[in-house]
């Protein structure tokens, strides 16, 4: 396991989350999902697990790198579209089915998670 790169993988995910779902879109997120700002639970615990989930996801990753041997920018890129569309897409579109939630903000959101993989 690469330790540092699943560090790096977990920390750049919680920066690109924070400015994806704040500068960058989260005035259209907030009102997608009908929340404002400092409503609903207590911000703390849901960025520790949101930490948790980014490191679990980078083992994974990394876990996927050294099994397939695909060190290369086009061997990851490989490993972050079947990652993707093998378990994210999939998983987001039974939720977005059961859930009724807008297409808009599955796209937007199922964004975030694919770039994260890349």
């Amino acid at each position: 396991m690469n330790w540092v790169a699943i560090i790096v993988a977990t920390v750049a995910a919680m920066v690109i989350g924070f400015l994806w779902y704040g500068p960058v879109f989260g005035k259209t997120w907030m009102a997608l999902t009908g929340r404002g700002m400092g409503t609903g639970a207590s911000a703390g615990p849901l960025y520790a697990l949101t930490a948790l989930a980014a490191f679990i996801e980078a083992i994974a990753l990394n876990w996927f790198i050294n099994e397939t041997g695909w060190t290369t920018g086009a061997g990851g890129a490989l490993i972050g579209l079947y990652a993707s569309l093998g378990f994210t897409a999939t998983a987001f579109f039974s939720q977005t089915l059961f859930a009724g939630r807008p297409g808009r903000l599955t796209r937007s959101t199922r964004a975030i998670k694919s770039f994260r993989r890349s």
